[in-house]
């Protein structure tokens, strides 16, 4: 099982990056990625990772083969990898080549493609 905790929803997932993430993992099971208040200090981040990793944790029991795809807030994904790392819960990022064009207005226009799932 792969456990989606970002702000992009797997149904939303490209193509080949959803059958990349069954092949890998089987089921995708999609956990919100929280809002972070930009205000909070790192010992509440650090907390709400926690609570995080053992939410994860209890949606993996009896899984053998699982991971949680983390991309988010930067210092909830570094508390969240580390706590999931104790609970030996294997986390990955999912990685993207960029393709920029600019249009006929002159405005830069992104385009990401799915490449690979990286370990944490």
């Amino acid at each position: 099982m792969l456990i989606n905790l970002s702000n992009h929803p797997s149904a939303r997932w490209p193509e080949e990056q959803l059958k990349a993430a069954v092949n890998l993992f089987g089921d995708v099971i999609d956990l919100p990625f929280p809002n972070i208040d930009p205000e909070w200090d790192t010992s509440r981040v650090a907390a709400l990772a926690g609570e995080y990793a053992g939410r994860c944790n209890g949606m993996l029991t009896g899984e053998d083969n699982h991971a949680v795809h983390i991309m988010g807030e930067l210092t909830f994904t570094h508390h969240f990898v580390n706590h999931a790392k104790t609970l030996e819960i294997h986390c990955v990022a999912s990685t993207t080549s960029r393709e920029v064009r600019t249009n006929d207005v002159g405005e830069k226009v992104s385009t990401f493609k799915f490449v690979k799932f990286r370990n944490y």
